[in-house]
């Protein structure tokens, strides 16, 4: 009996542990969010030129940012290297970690840039509407607020 309740025990524990690290906070898709649901889509109304544009730009900035992401990690990548080198040289590991923030900054930019474009492709009225709309909206981000809930790690628009 005592080892039916221990085998019981046992396998919700491993269990529990499975589903809590199936919902750790993580990234989402890999980082590469995808754009809005397709209700959102549908209440912004969009003309067939706005979504031909709008799928343009997504995934423009999509490739971007791989470009971007695969830049960063080997800049990174670089600066682990020459850590385990053993002597360290200041003027080297600033220069490094200069280099690694200048794409960081690229990044930064290449998603104002994203968000920016699609904020003009839209008109007033589907502006007021996505505005409204967090996670997507620049409501969303307002007082550097992340937001709660099943969104919290959604940041702007669809980056």
């Amino acid at each position: 009996m005592k080892k039916n309740i221990f085998l019981i025990v046992f396998i919700g524990l491993v269990v529990i542990g499975f589903h809590s690290k199936s919902l750790a906070q993580g990234k989402f898709y890999g980082d590469d969010f995808p754009p809005p649901p397709k209700h959102l889509i549908e209440k912004l109304q969009l003309s067939d030129s706005q979504k031909d544009k709008f799928d343009e730009l997504f995934f423009n900035h999509q490739k971007r940012m791989i470009e971007l992401r695969a830049e960063l990690q080997g800049k990174i990548l670089e600066l682990k290297k020459y850590k385990s080198e053993g002597d360290l040289k200041r003027s080297k590991f600033i220069d490094l970690t200069k280099e690694i923030n200048e794409v960081r900054n690229k990044m930064a930019l290449a998603r104002a840039n994203h968000q920016m474009d699609i904020y003009e492709i839209l008109n007033d009225t589907q502006r007021k509407m996505w505005h409204d709309n967090s996670p997507y909206g620049f409501g969303y981000m307002d007082n550097n607020f992340r937001g709660k809930g099943m969104f919290r790690h959604w940041r702007g628009f669809c980056r």
